[in-house]
């Protein structure tokens, strides 16, 4: 005959019971609102070396203004430099 399995529940009606712990929550940051378009938009993107990535995380985070502002700006730049009148911005 084949032993029997201890009883665990002999275990635990001895333990005392307690409050449970108190724990600290943890701060959740704001949802940062997105902008409203104010008309249609479009994705605009490149597969680009890591680097470019770092670097506009650099910019984002020294700057404060979004990855999406920072990138329009250079769009802008880049419009106006090599394009002229002929693009509209």
């Amino acid at each position: 005959m084949a032993k029997s399995k201890p009883n665990l529940n002999v275990a635990v009606e001895d333990i005392p019971e307690r409050p449970a712990p108190i724990v600290a929550q943890r701060s959740t940051r704001p949802r940062r609102d997105r902008a409203e378009a104010t008309g249609p938009t479009v994705l605009v993107g490149a597969n680009l070396e890591p680097r470019y990535a770092r670097n506009l995380a650099l910019l984002h985070a020294e700057t404060g203004k979004s990855k999406k502002e920072l990138l329009q700006k250079a769009l802008d730049m880049l419009f106006t430099s090599a394009g002229g009148m002929n693009l509209k911005l």
